[in-house]
């Protein structure tokens, strides 16, 4: 019965990094009751005990956002445990910047586009609808974005494979399956695959908000927790790169 007086936040990649340290924070404040939505979730029990996380103030649901079969049980699931949703914190991301030739999701799209975004974007829409059932003053959701992703700032100008550019939307128009890899449909570059899907990340929340926040109060955000080289996140890229960071 406690728990379901406690706000409730789903956290997606909340076995590491940052979606673990928001998780452990918000369950310590005796407030809020966290769903940990991860893959693995031997992985995420781990986690969870490793940063001193009580059992009552969070449970482990399975969610693979590269695919989309997984993201709709998910939500089915969520909602068959009569919870409410007060917040929903988009965490989960993969990186693959050394990668040479596109891995697939289950659904065929290249596999960080799909992860970051397409997932995360189903997700969204989902559970918007859970959002606006909350009794919470101020329901949320919040997406990280990364500042790669802004051609204004320096991490953006970076032209290493390239600045993020969704040109026209190309690769989506033609169904970004085989042997389309990019969203603007040109050559594949890993590291601009990611930089594009946390473009989309930020597009999707300001869309987001300018539809549907003054209808329904839900507060739609995108942040930057900076250059956390130390996470998974980073698993796949050069021990150099993570030394330096």
């Amino acid at each position: 019965m406690e728990q379901n007086r406690k706000s409730t936040v789903v956290i997606t990649g909340a076995s590491s990094g940052v979606g673990l340290q928001a998780a452990r924070a918000l369950a310590q404040t005796g407030q809020w009751f966290v769903v940990m939505a991860c893959r693995d979730l031997a992985k995420a029990e781990k986690a969870a005990e490793s940063v001193g996380m009580a059992l009552g103030t969070y449970t482990v649901m399975h969610l693979d956002l590269a695919s989309l079969a997984s993201v709709r049980d998910f939500v089915s699931k969520f909602r068959a445990n009569g919870r409410s949703l007060d917040a929903l914190v988009c965490n989960a991301a993969v990186y693959l910047p050394i990668a040479k030739e596109p891995q697939r999701s289950v659904d065929g799209y290249e596999l960080s586009v799909a992860t970051n975004h397409l997932g995360h974007f189903l997700l969204c829409n989902l559970m918007l609808e859970d959002l606006k059932k909350s009794s919470t003053k101020e329901p949320r959701l919040v997406i990280l974005g990364t500042v790669t992703a802004n051609p204004k700032e320096l991490g953006g100008k970076i032209p290493i494979p390239a600045p993020p550019d969704l040109g026209n939307l190309s690769g989506f128009a033609a169904g970004f399956r085989e042997p389309i890899a990019m969203i603007d449909g040109k050559k594949f570059k890993s590291g601009k695959a990611y930089k594009d899907s946390k473009l989309c990340n930020v597009m999707t929340m300001l869309e987001l908000h300018r539809r549907y926040h003054e209808s329904t109060g839900i507060t739609f955000s995108s942040l930057y927790p900076g250059c956390v080289a130390t996470t998974a996140l980073f698993r796949n890229h050069y021990p150099l790169f993570r030394n330096i960071f």
